[in-house]
């Protein structure tokens, strides 16, 4: 699964920008002399006439100058060029006739502006990392380059796309204050817009950062970048996805994380608020979660709840854990362990039942039980105790059905030799020993022949019945005899 789409839109990120314009005449505004029609118009006049003072005032920064008019034509027909196609064209003319222009820079903004509106992701991506190269700190152009990358290649990005897009990353989180600096707003972006953006910023430089440390295979980066993007902002579902799978990824050399990862996949498939992944990528990674946790968790016991936890909740609480299979049959064993020891009979037959209810059953059975007296002081069991569950007949039964383990339902069928008396309640305690006699495994029933004397724990009597006289007194009976 590479789910490798980013969730930030193109208009999203040229809100990010700020100052990446929209309409070409905006564009002015990079270049405040370029804006300036009498210093254009000026700089195509003689140089020897331009700022006659300058040569008084020592060494100065070298003024921008056109070339000549033509030159100037060409930025000007550019510049008011709606039609991106159109506009490219007279770029590519202005770069060609005029390549050592002082507004070269100036060029590139434009350029940049217009491969975005074409949507060329890999000529802005280009244009913007040369841009950096003498403006390191141009806001539209980080953001083209945090933006494109997930567009250049995403099935195998390229080594030097993801260096440009680490360096960019990194510039920008480490000089967040500089390059948002209140001098550093463009004069048509709000101040409210222009605070909102940093943060945002931000956050998407550090995503972006993760994802080339994932896209590497980098995990253990991976791991620490992307968490510090939930952080920054937990609701980011793909980053979700990123960091559960760069942490699965660590799987031979640390696998204590591995719950960790699994809680990560859980978010990325069951959030569904702002910044969620699409319903099917949703689905995919639940059908992929749910083998993975039956793999390490032995079965999908307990998923639901993580994955009604992790729908409202980014982070895992500190206290999460998933018990591996192997912890759960360790921790069933000692349960066994210290239930035998606590009560060696039940214990006793737990095993009889497990052997018996196997696929070798029948022939345990057969080999191991009939015709045996049990349990005949195995492990220091001297008799079997089980809950009286029904009895035939009803009065002075020769017949019993005992419940083992679970009080409703009957597991063993005890063949009296004679009648016991009278007749018991049902859930009341018998102890036996006897000869297994039969068992069938579905439903699972183990007969056993028993002698009356074997029987403890019965408690019935026979009622006492006066025989009838007719109602005549006993004298009178003397009498007639």
């Amino acid at each position: 699964m590479g789910f490798r789409r980013t969730t930030i839109t193109l208009a999203a990120l040229g809100a990010l920008a700020l100052g990446l314009v929209t309409q070409p005449n905006n564009l002015a505004a990079q270049d405040r002399a370029a804006q300036d029609k009498a210093a254009q118009d000026k700089a195509v006049q003689d140089k020897a006439g331009q700022d006659k003072g300058a040569q008084d005032k020592g060494p100065q920064e070298k003024k921008k100058e056109w070339k000549e008019r033509g030159e100037y034509d060409l930025y000007d027909a550019a510049l008011k060029d709606p039609a991106a196609n159109t506009r490219l064209d007279t770029l590519d003319k202005w770069k060609k006739q005029y390549s050592r222009s002082d507004y070269a820079d100036v060029r590139l903004q434009i350029y940049l502006l217009t491969y975005r509106q074409l949507n060329r992701p890999r000529e802005a991506f280009d244009t913007a990392a040369e841009i950096l190269q003498q403006d390191p700190g141009y806001v539209p152009a980080l953001a083209t380059v945090l933006g494109n990358v997930y567009q250049l290649n995403p099935q195998s990005p390229q080594a030097a796309d993801l260096e440009i897009a680490e360096k960019e990353s990194l510039y920008l989180l480490s000089h967040l204050d500089a390059v948002y600096a209140p001098d550093k707003r463009p004069a048509d972006t709000k101040e409210a817009d222009w605070v909102k953006a940093k943060p945002e910023m931000k956050t998407f430089a550090q995503k972006t950062l993760g994802w080339v440390y994932w896209t590497r295979k980098d995990s253990e980066k991976a791991e620490v970048e992307l968490t510090k993007a939930m952080e920054l902002d937990p609701n980011q579902a793909q980053v979700s996805y990123w960091l559960a799978s760069a942490i699965l990824a660590q799987n031979k050399t640390k696998p204590e994380k591995q719950p960790i990862a699994l809680y990560h996949f859980a978010r990325a498939a069951s959030y569904e608020g702002p910044g969620s992944l699409p319903a099917p990528d949703r689905k995919q990674i639940e059908t992929f979660l749910t083998k993975a946790y039956e793999t390490f968790h032995g079965s999908g016991e307990g998923l639901d709840k993580i994955l009604a936890v992790a729908k409202v909740r980014p982070m895992p609480p500190p206290d999460f854990r998933i018990l591996t299979s192997s912890e759960i049959v360790a921790a069933k064993l000692k349960a066994e362990e210290e239930a035998a020891k606590a009560n060696p009979m039940l214990a006793l037959w737990r095993d009889l039942k497990r052997e018996l209810t196997s696929d070798n059953g029948s022939s345990y059975f057969d080999s191991s039980m009939k015709g045996a007296e049990l349990p005949g002081g195995v492990n220091g069991v001297a008799t079997f105790k089980g809950k009286l569950v029904s009895m035939t007949p009803a009065v002075r039964p020769k017949q019993l059905v005992l419940a083992m383990e679970d009080p409703a339902s009957g597991e063993v069928t005890l063949k009296l030799d004679s009648a016991l008396p009278g007749k018991m309640e049902p859930g009341s305690d018998i102890e036996f020993q006897g000869v297994a006699d039969a068992y069938t495994k579905e439903p699972f029933m183990v007969t056993f022949e028993v002698e009356k004397a074997k029987i403890v724990g019965w408690t019935g009597k026979n009622e006492v019945t006066k025989k009838s006289n007719g109602g005549k007194k006993a004298g009178e009976s003397a009498k007639k005899s």
